[in-house]
């Protein structure tokens, strides 16, 4: 078995997205939520950093 076979059976057995999961990912509101939140945590954390 060569590593382009291994990795698409990888692939294969991975879990899929729920549709629950799908919808959110799509929406826009959401996406803007997890932009701040992450964005924020990266601040906290160079805030922590820079005494």
């Amino acid at each position: 078995m060569d590593a382009t076979t291994a990795t698409g059976e990888s692939i294969a057995s991975a879990p899929l997205p729920t549709p629950a999961t799908l919808k959110r990912r799509q929406n826009l509101v959401y996406q803007a939520y997890r932009f701040l939140a992450i964005n924020l945590k990266m601040i906290r954390v160079i805030a922590r950093g820079h005494h």
